[in-house]
């Protein structure tokens, strides 16, 4: 289980009090958050997504238009890209090596998509798709990334550049063009849509591969398992992730006007929805959009006006 060491730290700036197990019990009850950001960080910085290793992060603008690296060690932001779309879902390969994103722009009046593979070590680029409908980017894994072409699974190799459509040996949950919840498995789709017809989202695979995770708009957040029979209800979540573990997911209960957010939390519930905590119960931010780090010892959030905050964690 997760004890939560309530205080937000700058990259710069880390206080350790010294304090009995009773007493950072008692802490995480009463103790306020310390308002502190990542100070480069400061304005304007949406979506903070840690890489495999983190050390280093990858931002957006508030409307998905480009994407950033951020070093923790430098302290330093490098641009990555301007395009339009590409923070809206970038993946990251497990090696660390690539960052894969799919950009958007308006041909002949109609929207194409493009998929662009940045290697972060050469800083090199690569266009696998080009200006095409229909395309949606799904997922990578250490040697090929996967995505939809209209109704298909194709999966492109990083060492041979070579694609396969319908791949063996791979499943993938996804939300298709008419925001069904399929899932794909050994070259076989199908539509699982377990809270019946409807639009899913958020959708994603546990790290064993065994449950899905996704929201249902107007319903809440769901575990299903491979059959789409739901396992647990989690209430109201959005933007809902696993942990490296499986055992934990995190998400944001986030509320608006219609014109801007009023407020918003970030929550940490288990994956058998026993436990829910609210991380930022004491803190005044309106906090968004988590990702936690591989190790599952940190969360990267933002608020409002796109500043970048860290949470710490302890097991």
């Amino acid at each position: 289980m997760l004890m939560i060491i309530l205080f937000l730290f700058s990259c710069t700036e880390q206080k350790k009090p010294v304090v009995s197990k009773t007493k950072k019990v008692q802490q995480a009850k009463e103790s306020k958050f310390e308002n502190k950001m990542i100070a480069t960080l400061d304005k304007g910085f949406f979506k903070a997504k840690f890489l495999p290793v983190p050390d280093k992060l990858i931002v957006t603008s508030e409307n998905g238009k480009g994407l950033a690296l951020y070093d923790f060690k430098e302290d330093a932001v490098q641009q990555l890209t301007s395009k339009d779309g590409a923070g809206v879902n970038p993946i990251l390969t497990p090696d660390n090596r690539y960052v894969v994103y799919q950009t958007h722009e308006f041909k002949n009046r109609r929207r194409v998509s493009s998929i662009i593979i940045q290697d972060l070590s050469e800083m090199t680029s690569e266009t696998i798709v080009k200006d095409k409908r229909n395309i949606k980017l799904l997922g990578a894994d250490k040697d090929k990334v996967y995505y939809l072409d209209g109704d298909k699974v194709v999966a492109y190799n990083l060492a041979t550049k070579k694609k396969t459509v319908n791949p063996p040996g791979v499943t993938l949950a996804y939300t298709d063009n008419d925001l069904n919840l399929v899932l794909y498995k050994d070259g076989k789709y199908r539509i699982l849509n377990p809270n019946g017809k409807g639009n899913y989202i958020w959708v994603s695979l546990s790290p064993d591969k065994k449950k899905i995770l996704y929201n249902k708009a107007g319903e809440g957040t769901f575990i299903a398992d491979l059959n789409g029979k739901i396992l647990v209800d989690l209430g109201r979540l959005h933007a809902a992730k696993w942990d490296a573990s499986g055992k934990w997911i995190i998400g944001m209960d986030d509320y608006d006007d219609g014109n801007k957010y009023t407020k918003s939390d970030i929550i940490m519930v288990s994956a058998d929805g026993k436990i829910r905590k609210n991380l930022t119960k004491n803190s005044d931010i309106i906090a968004l959009y988590p990702d936690i780090a591989p190790n599952d010892d940190k969360i990267v959030f933002h608020n409002e006006e796109g500043r970048v905050y860290l949470m710490q964690l302890k097991k």
